[in-house]
């Protein structure tokens, strides 16, 4: 039997298994809880269970593996994997040899914590545990006769951890891995790295990194942060290099261990430590983890952070699959957090699937040590408040069937991991704000694999971009795309020298001192537009964008300029909802749905057998009543899945009601 990834799903021979699971640590269990447990999930409808399994804790001596629970009940892998089995449940494994998990040296032994994953000793002893979990586990696989296993995970968010392995990379007193990966990058030539960094290093022994906690600045244009910036960058490059490398170890292991399903890795959801597109291409599949403040609550950006995530995995996974996703929270993060509600969960689940998530692991389905708050209690019993909208989002998943659908929209947004590094999923990025406050649904196309291309995409970056996303950006106008670009726009490559490939022209000067609402002229018709701080061009090819100063006449704000089949459109102004709104007017981009209010967010899909289906979130504080407008829609029926009642129809859209911090999905037929 084959096991495979194919149009968003896991296939077992002719069959597809979405991926939707629950996970359940057997070991934290009484086995005389697993049965009833497993129950528990079956009835929420679920048929895909996750778990973890615990080196430290099976390898009960040095040397001395339990898998059988002849040591100890709790130890037996071998029966919870035959129980789930017994009971048709799927299983997702994920064997380390890291599992953190809130468990002793995050689920390695002591004699092996000592050692960073790279190092020699570490790989020897790992290889040894390896090879006897996958005797236990191997004859599981659902490539075996009777197997279910179908999908195992190397290691876990893959992380060199410098605060605790650093000096063994070179970032204390003595040289190590990091100036080598810098000795290799720059090919030998240290005046190659000090003209970067301007240093005055006489060798690469010499380099230490300059760590950052967050590049708070990197979204402003640099004059003279730049070589701080490159410093920055390089170490951030170092790690994902690092996690690229033993991933790439992982997963040959792996295989040389006889995993015949496919591989997948966890990242965290930012990208400091791990480069998400990079470790797609050593696996079969990539996934997040994700464990937002209740309700979203961080800040006012959270919710369309928790959304672009997902986005940008739609960029290369074959799956966009979350892989821990938060059902509960861990001691630590509790007080941080608060308690998760009923409603919490409805608004990240529908979240989720309003970004086009097609898949996701809810972390933990079932209470244990350490953990809280999960929708089955450690007795196996249904927590009554939770369970019932665990099992309501399971029957909306399995009715809307989220790998199957296509997101209906004409609107793209450049990302750049690097620029995005150290950051998480920058808050205040203007761009993606406005379009967020404007309920304009987007993909993110990536400039350097150019996925995923839209009719219309928006430069959403600082004013630094490696110079082959700045020939696809241009390649993408000349096949007939619109882009467009506000005050942030590219000036330089990554290596910070002057570049323009897309023929920009820079501003003569900056009106600071008007800040009012202005008429700019563009297209058709000109539109009122709060206009601040507005970069004025004395010369422009193409068609000059206008706004009227009254007694200082009219003033050049923008352009467009045609180039190939396309154009760019670049405004010297700040973007805003209403100016998005006025763009994509302009330029006849429609929109597949709207909420009237900015209260409401919404997606549209297309379904099977005709149906459309409408994701709608309220994030705000205050219970939202409002019409989506469906701009060009024809329906007979619309059916609100949470509520199970009939939505109201109105001309040309739906009327929507939901409580603060909450959504819904409606069926349109």
């Amino acid at each position: 039997m084959k096991v495979t990834l194919e149009n968003h799903k896991i296939k077992v021979g002719s069959k597809e298994i979405p991926l939707f699971s629950g996970e359940i640590h057997y070991w934290r269990l009484s086995p005389s809880v697993w049965r009833r447990a497993l129950e528990q999930i079956r009835e929420m409808g679920l048929h895909v269970i996750a778990t973890y399994v615990p080196w430290e804790y099976h390898e009960y001596e040095r040397g001395k593996f339990d898998f059988t629970g002849h040591t100890d009940p709790q130890r037996n892998l071998r029966g919870f994997l035959e129980l789930a089995r017994e009971m048709d449940f799927y299983v997702i494994i994920r064997p380390g040899p890291y599992i953190y998990s809130e468990w002793k040296n995050d689920g390695v032994p002591d004699y092996a914590h000592q050692y960073h994953r790279l190092h020699p000793e570490f790989q020897k002893v790992a290889a040894v545990y390896l090879k006897k979990v996958f005797e236990i586990i191997r004859p599981f696989f659902a490539t075996r006769a009777g197997g279910n296993i179908i999908l195992i995970q190397a290691d876990n968010e893959i992380d060199p951890w410098p605060d605790m392995f650093g000096a063994q990379y070179g970032l204390g007193s003595t040289p190590g891995m990091f100036q080598e990966f810098l000795k290799k990058k720059y090919r030998s030539k240290i005046a190659g790295l000090n003209l970067a960094w301007g240093a005055q290093y006489k060798n690469f022994t010499e380099t230490r990194p300059f760590i950052p906690a967050a590049m708070e600045n990197q979204w402003e244009y640099l004059l003279d942060g730049e070589h701080e910036l490159r410093r920055k960058l390089d170490y951030f490059e170092f790690k994902h290099s690092y996690s690229n490398q033993y991933a790439g170890w992982t997963v040959t292991m792996f295989r040389s261990l006889g995993a015949d399903i496919p591989i997948y890795l966890n990242v965290y959801p930012f990208l400091y430590a791990h480069d998400w597109e990079a470790m797609q291409r050593t696996c079969d599949l990539v996934g997040i983890d994700l464990y937002p403040y209740n309700e979203l609550s961080e800040n006012v950006y959270e919710p369309r952070k928790i959304i672009d995530k997902i986005r940008y995995l739609r960029t290369f996974s074959p799956i966009a699959y979350i892989a821990e996703f938060q059902s509960g929270i861990w001691h630590g993060r509790l007080y941080q957090l608060g308690a998760l509600t009923p409603n919490h969960y409805r608004l990240l689940s529908l979240s989720a699937l309003l970004a086009g998530c097609q898949g996701w692991n809810w972390y933990m389905i079932v209470n244990r040590d350490n953990w809280y708050m999960s929708p089955i209690d450690e007795w196996g019993k249904a927590r009554g408040e939770l369970f019932g909208v665990f099992k309501q989002l399971v029957h909306v998943t399995t009715q809307i069937e989220p790998a199957d659908l296509k997101k209906r929209t004409d609107v793209a947004v450049t990302f750049n991991r690097m620029q995005y590094a150290g950051k998480t999923f920058i808050s205040d990025c203007p761009v993606l704000h406005s379009l967020f406050l404007a309920d304009i649904d987007y993909e993110f196309f990536d400039p350097l694999t150019e996925t995923i291309r839209k009719p219309i995409l928006f430069y959403s970056g600082n004013q630094w971009l490696d110079g082959h996303s700045q020939k696809n950006l241009r390649h993408y106008v000349e096949e007939g795309g619109i882009l467009v670009l506000f005050q942030d726009y590219p000036r330089k490559d990554d290596s910070f020298k002057p570049s323009n490939y897309l023929d920009l022209h820079e501003p003569s000067s900056v009106l600071f001192e008007f800040k009012k609402n202005l008429r700019i002229s563009m297209g058709k018709q000109g539109f009122g537009e709060t206009v601040t701080q507005p970069y004025v061009f004395d010369r422009v090819d193409g068609k000059a964008i206008e706004i009227d100063l009254d007694r200082y006449g009219k003033k050049t704000v923008g352009y467009v300029k045609p180039i190939g089949k396309g154009k760019i459109v670049h405004l010297g102004v700040k973007p805003s909802a209403s100016l998005m709104h006025h763009i994509l007017e302009t330029f006849d981009i429609p929109m597949s749905s709207r909420a009237q209010s900015p209260g409401l967010k919404t997606a549209l899909f297309d379904g099977k057998k005709g149906k459309r289906y409408l994701v709608v979130i309220n994030p705000s504080e205050e219970k939202q009543s409002d019409e989506i407008l469906l701009p060009g829609a024809k329906f007979r029926k619309a059916q609100d899945l949470l509520s199970n009642q009939p939505a109201k129809i109105v001309p040309g859209g739906v009327i929507v009601s939901l409580p603060r911090k909450d959504g819904t999905v409606i069926e349109l037929s």
